[in-house]
């Protein structure tokens, strides 16, 4: 009881009184609310920006394609007149995620949460203010011919912002370190390597479509000509673009892996065969190579996930180091499979329909890259492993 007294009154007012610090539950419901407020409110203006410099419409048609862009970010998706779009816009995602991560911290330190039960119920009030927004915005911007679906809005939303205010207040806690420490090493060897696989993959993905866009530097630059957006759209199809780079990323990755990816019904690429039929004008695309056979040098990208695979057995197998190369080839080959899987998730969510007809399947071949990725990865999580307890042998041997 004395403890529990001196918890509660540990925050000094300006007149010198102790001041008990506000509930977490209050904290996590203020800082919901106001973010989601936020967002949504920056959404709006930037869509009444483009609204002031455009030709057509009404404002209120402006407000609302910023809350369905806002929503867009939330997984929400969008029934429109002529199909559905439920591609989901990574970048803004993971926005979304990092600024929950860091108002669930502020709402954890606010309320002075350092234990885990506290931590729960800032994060679980968060998500559920916030989630609670995210439907009253989709139903105030629903209308016949754009309406949002509350289903995928509510259920990403939840899950993303109580994933991300969860991390933000366990940062609070006063035996993190303990509660950290009390994980197995293999989970910890596992949950390293497959980010660092992952990682190390999505690098080389950026890099070869920065590399395949100075290539085709030429049709990008058509294209931005055609477009002509003038500042305030150029300004705008940056942030569209921004946006987007993630799924285009992942795109990429879907090409190392083999599989490759759609846009639309008639284009399709992989590194040995390209098709191009008409693609929506946006400026990552101008990296999709000329349609045909490619070079064959280019297969030899395909090496790329095997090499990532033996990063994450490395790094597994380095800071959470076992006695015998059969351990050592197991932790490597786990950290290798769950890396692919992580991979296999991600490639997952950045495709799906922007629209009808030809744009009603757009992105990478999930199952053909769920195959590779957990094969390739977890060949190459093995084969590091191995080598790294090959070169500890050496060292310690020295």
């Amino acid at each position: 009881m004395v403890d529990l007294l001196s918890r509660t009154a540990s925050r000094p007012s300006p007149d010198g009184a102790d001041v008990a610090p506000a509930p977490g539950w209050l904290t996590g419901a203020v800082a919901g609310l106001a973010m989601a407020a936020a967002g949504v409110v920056a959404a709006m203006g930037l869509a009444v920006v483009g609204w002031l410099v455009g030709t057509g419409g009404s404002m209120t048609d402006a407000l609302r394609v910023g809350a369905d862009a806002w929503l867009l970010g939330h997984g929400s998706g969008l029934r429109v007149d002529a199909g559905t779009i439920e591609v989901i816009p990574l970048g803004l995602t993971l926005a979304v995620g990092w600024l929950c991560l860091r108002a669930g911290r502020w709402a954890a330190r606010s309320s002075q949460a350092t234990r885990p039960v506290e931590a729960a119920t800032v994060a679980a009030t968060y998500a559920a203010a916030y989630t609670v927004s995210v439907l009253g915005v989709a139903m105030l911007a629903s209308q016949p011919g754009a309406e949002p679906i509350l289903v995928r809005a509510l259920a990403v939303s939840a899950v993303l912002t109580v994933g991300a205010a969860a991390i933000g207040a366990a940062s609070q806690l006063d035996d993190l370190d303990t509660l950290l420490g009390s994980v197995p090493d293999d989970v910890r060897a596992s949950w390293l390597g497959a980010v660092s696989g992952a990682l190390s993959l999505l690098g080389c993905a950026t890099l070869a479509l920065v590399a395949s866009l100075l290539i085709h530097l030429g049709a990008l630059r058509e294209l931005l000509v055609g477009l002509d957006p003038g500042l305030v759209g150029g300004l705008l199809l940056v942030l569209v673009s921004v946006a987007v780079l993630p799924n285009v990323v992942l795109f990429a990755v879907a090409v190392l892996l083999g599989p490759g990816l759609s846009i639309g019904t008639g284009t399709s690429v992989t590194l040995s065969e390209v098709s191009v039929g008409p693609m929506p004008a946006v400026p990552w695309l101008a990296a999709v190579p000329d349609p045909g056979t490619q070079p064959a040098a280019l297969s030899a990208l395909a090496a790329i996930p095997l090499v990532c695979g033996v990063i994450a057995g490395m790094m597994a197998v380095r800071h959470y180091p076992v006695y015998g190369y059969d351990r050592a080839a197991l932790r490597g080959a786990l950290a290798g499979v769950c890396s692919g899987l992580l991979v296999a998730g991600l490639v997952a969510i950045s495709g799906g329909a922007i629209g009808p007809g030809r744009m009603a399947g757009v992105g990478p071949d999930v199952l053909g890259c769920l195959a590779v990725s957990v094969a390739a990865l977890g060949i190459g999580g093995l084969l590091g492993g191995i080598a790294a307890r090959v070169l500890a042998g050496r060292r310690e041997a020295t």
